[in-house]
C-alpha cells in the first residue's frame, strides 16, 4: 500500500471541490463512468429513519482504472489523460473530463471516499485497486495494492461515500432526478445502450420531457467541415432544472455550459447546441462568446431558441383560447370584422394567456374575470397592471413578464389610438347630424349645446391647437396670451381689452399651439353661430371686432404670433362668399391686415371636409362607417348629451 499526495494546499483543493454541491458532484462521477466507456451506471443514496442521507455510491461497468495508472490519476492536479484525447479508447465516445479535477468533487458527498475499481493490467489479468480519501486530509490518497481477481468479475469503479455532509440532502429532493435527467438527456438520446439508474429508476429523458425540438443552426461564418453540422436540440421539462446552453459534441457528451440568454417566460427548458467542432475548443469553451467564430454559433442558436419559444407561445395561446371557447367563456362571439377589433383582441389574447394560470376555476367565475378583462382592454388600457395585480396577487415573476407585455411597442398604445379614431369618426357623423339635418339643426342651441360639446372636440379645427379660453371676455383672451409668452404682469398693471365701439366682447373659443420648429406661436379665435343662422355682415362685422381690438391694442403686440379669427356656421350669404372665394386669398380668408392677422368666414361643410380628408386613411383602414345610432351612442356617452330629433 502506498500514499500518493496532491502538491497543492487544502483550503485550494477543498474549493475546488464544491462541497455545496453535490449532485454536481454526482453528475461527474456518472460523466467519469462514461468516459470510462461504461454502459450501466447506477447511483445509490441510502436514507436513514430521519430522512438523512447516510451513504451514496455510484456504481458502473467500465474499462475501471489499472493498478498501475493510480498513481497518476490520483496525484496530480490537472494533467488527465483526457485533455489530449478527444474520444475514449474502444467505443470513441467523446470525452466529458479533461481537468483532473473530478475526484476532489466526490468530497461534496461524504467526507470519506473510497473507489473500489477493477481493471485489466498490462498482461491482460484482472485486478482490483482500492483508493481512499478523506476529506481531513484532501491532498492525500491511500492506493491499495492490487488484488488479483478472477475473469469472471466484471470491470468497473464503485465510488462510496460516507459520512455526508448537510447539503448531500439534497439528493433525495423532488426534482434531483430531473435534473439529472437534464444534464444527461442529449447523452442517453444518442446512446440507447447506455442505462443510468438513480435511486432505482433509470433516467429516460422521453418519461421527463414535455415536448423537444431539433434546429440545424449555420456553421461559425458559413464555413462547413463535415457532416454533422451543428443542432441545436430544445428539451421542455415539466418543472424548474436551470435553463442553460449546453455546448456537446454531436454524441451529446456536455463540453460546456452557457447562460440559456433569452427570456421564455412559463417554459423550464434545456438548450444542447450539439457540433463536433466543439472538441478542438475545449479549452475555451467557457468563454465561447468571445471567440469570433464560437460567437456568431452561439448568437445563432439563441436565435433558434426565440424563434423556438415564440412559436411554442403560439401554440399555448391558441390552445389555452379554443379551450376557453369550448367552454363558452371566451368573451368575444365572433371574428374581429376591423383593424381596431383586431389590435384589441390581440392584447386580450396575450394577457388572458399569460395570466391563465391565476383564473378562477369555476367556469362562471371564470367567464366573469374574462369578461372584466375584456371591458378594460377595450375601454381603459392603460388601466390593466395594477387591476390585474389586484385580482391575481402575481408573483414578482409574473409581474415582471406582464409588464414587459404591456409596455411591448404597446398594443395597448395602438388601441388607444385606435379607439380615439374611430372615436373622432362618430363624432363627426353626430355633429353632420346636428347642422345639417333639418329637424335637428333647428333644434340645436348655440352656446348651451354646440359650444358646449365643441369645446371638447377641438381637434376638428386643426389636432394641434389646445383650448386656451372657452366663452370668456377679451380681457381673459390676453390674460392666455401672455401667459403663452411666459409673460405674467400683475393684474392690475393689464388694461381692459375693448370693442371699437366701448363693448366687452366674450369669446367662444381661443385656441393655440406653438409652430413647429420656430419659436413662434398661432392662436385661432373661433365665433360659432347656430345652425340656423347663415354668415353675414353682422356676423362678419362681430369677428372683425374682435379682431380689431386685438390689433389695436398694445397689450397684445408681438411679432412671433399670428392671429386667425374664424365665424362659422352651416351657410353664409352671398357677398360673404365671395369675400370668402376671391381668387387673391386663400379659400374662407375674407380679410388680412397687417401683422400676421386673418379673417375668415368658414361652413361646417368645409370644416367637416377637412376632417373627413385628415381621417380617410384611418377610416378605410379601420374599415369604419358609423352609423346614426353610433353618433347618438358617441354624444350620450361622451357628452351625456342627444338632439332631441334623434332621440
Amino acid at each position: 500500500m502506498r500514499t500518493v499526495h496532491i502538491e497543492a494546499r487544502p483550503d485550494h483543493l477543498l474549493r475546488l471541490a464544491r462541497l455545496k454541491d453535490p449532485l454536481g458532484a454526482v453528475a461527474e462521477m456518472i460523466w467519469n463512468a462514461l468516459d470510462a466507456e461504461a454502459c450501466n451506471i447506477v447511483v445509490d443514496v441510502e436514507v436513514n429513519e430521519l430522512g438523512g442521507v447516510e451513504y451514496v455510491s455510484v456504481d458502473d461497468d467500465g474499462h475501471g482504472m489499472p493498478h498501475a495508472s493510480c498513481g497518476d490519476y490520483f496525484g496530480r492536479l490537472g494533467g488527465s489523460w483526457k485533455s489530449t484525447a478527444k474520444v475514449s479508447p474502444k467505443l470513441r465516445r467523446g470525452l466529458h473530463g479533461r481537468s483532473g479535477q473530478g475526484r476532489l468533487q466526490a468530497f461534496a458527498l461524504g467526507e470519506q471516499i473510497r473507489w473500489v475499481t477493477t481493471a485489466l493490467n498490462a498482461v491482460g489479468r484482472r485486478e482490483r485497486t482500492t483508493i481512499s480519501g478523506t476529506i481531513d486530509s484532501p491532498a492525500d490518497f491511500t492506493v491499495s495494492e492490487p488484488e488479483t481477481v478472477d475473469d469472471g468479475v466484471p470491470t468497473g469503479t464503485k465510488v462510496e461515500a460516507s459520512a455526508p455532509a448537510g447539503f448531500a440532502g439534497r439528493l433525495t429532493e423532488s426534482g434531483t432526478r430531473d435534473q439529472l435527467t437534464s444534464v444527461f438527456a442529449p447523452f442517453l438520446t444518442a446512446a440507447p445502450d447506455v442505462t443510468i439508474t438513480y435511486m432505482g429508476q433509470a433516467l429516460d429523458p422521453s418519461t421527463v420531457w414535455v415536448h423537444t425540438a431539433e434546429y440545424q443552426v449555420a456553421c461559425p461564418n458559413g464555413k462547413v467541415e463535415g457532416p454533422p453540422g451543428p443542432v441545436l436540440r430544445i428539451i421542455e421539462w415539466p418543472q424548474d432544472v436551470g435553463r442553460a446552453l449546453a455546448l456537446c459534441d454531436s454524441h451529446g457528451v456536455v463540453l460546456a455550459e452557457l447562460p440559456a440568454g433569452i427570456q421564455a417566460p412559463g417554459y423550464h427548458f434545456t438548450a444542447y447546441l450539439m457540433w463536433d467542432g466543439f472538441s478542438d475548443r475545449r479549452d475555451t469553451l467557457e468563454i465561447a462568446e468571445m471567440d469570433d467564430d464560437l460567437a456568431g454559433l452561439v448568437n445563432a442558436a439563441r436565435d433558434a431558441l426565440k424563434k423556438h419559444f415564440r412559436e411554442r407561445d403560439r401554440e399555448r395561446r391558441a390552445r389555452l383560447i379554443q379551450e376557453w371557447k369550448n367552454e363558452d367563456v371566451y368573451p368575444y362571439r365572433r371574428e374581429p370584422s376591423e383593424p381596431a377589433e383586431a389590435v384589441e383582441r390581440q392584447l386580450f389574447d396575450e394577457v388572458a394567456t399569460t395570466v391563465a394560470r391565476r383564473l378562477p376555476k369555476a367556469v362562471q367565475n371564470r367567464r366573469t374575470t374574462l369578461r372584466l378583462l375584456r371591458e378594460i382592454v377595450a375601454h381603459d388600457p392603460s388601466g390593466l397592471y395594477p387591476v390585474l395585480d389586484e385580482l391575481f396577487r402575481l408573483p414578482q415573476s409574473e409581474q415582471d413578464d406582464l409588464r414587459r407585455l404591456l409596455q411591448r411597442t404597446s398594443l395597448s398604445d395602438i388601441i388607444r389610438a385606435t379607439t380615439e379614431v374611430s372615436a373622432r369618426l362618430d363624432f363627426i357623423a353626430a355633429l353632420k347630424q346636428m347642422v345639417f339635418d333639418p329637424k335637428t339643426s333647428r333644434t340645436v342651441k348655440e352656446r348651451s349645446e354646440l359650444h358646449k360639446i365643441l369645446e371638447r372636440e377641438t381637434w376638428v379645427f386643426g389636432d394641434a391647437y389646445a383650448l386656451m379660453v372657452s366663452d370668456r371676455s377679451l380681457d381673459t383672451v390676453l390674460q392666455r396670451h401672455l401667459q403663452a409668452l411666459g409673460r405674467h404682469p400683475v393684474p392690475e398693471q393689464v388694461s381692459p381689452v375693448l370693442r371699437e365701439d366701448g363693448r366687452k366682447g366674450i369669446v367662444d373659443l381661443l385656441l393655440g399651439r406653438a409652430v413647429r420648429g420656430s419659436s413662434g406661436r398661432e392662436h385661432l379665435v373661433v365665433e360659432l353661430k347656430a345652425p340656423t343662422v347663415k354668415v353675414g355682415q353682422a356676423e362678419v362685422g362681430q369677428i372683425k371686432s374682435y379682431a380689431e381690438a386685438v390689433v389695436s391694442d398694445h397689450q397684445f403686440a408681438d411679432t412671433g404670433v399670428k392671429w386667425d379669427f374664424w365665424v362659422i356656421s352651416t351657410a353664409m350669404d352671398n357677398v360673404v362668399r365671395r369675400d370668402a372665394t376671391a381668387p387673391n386669398r386663400p379659400p374662407g380668408c375674407i380679410a388680412e391686415w397687417e401683422g400676421g392677422v386673418r379673417i375668415w368666414a368658414r361652413t361646417w361643410g368645409e370644416i367637416i371636409d377637412d376632417c373627413e380628408e385628415r381621417l380617410y386613411f384611418y377610416r378605410e383602414r379601420l374599415n369604419h362607417d358609423p352609423a346614426t345610432d353610433h353618433a347618438v351612442d358617441y354624444l350620450r356617452r361622451v357628452h351625456h348629451y342627444a338632439p332631441k330629433a334623434l332621440t
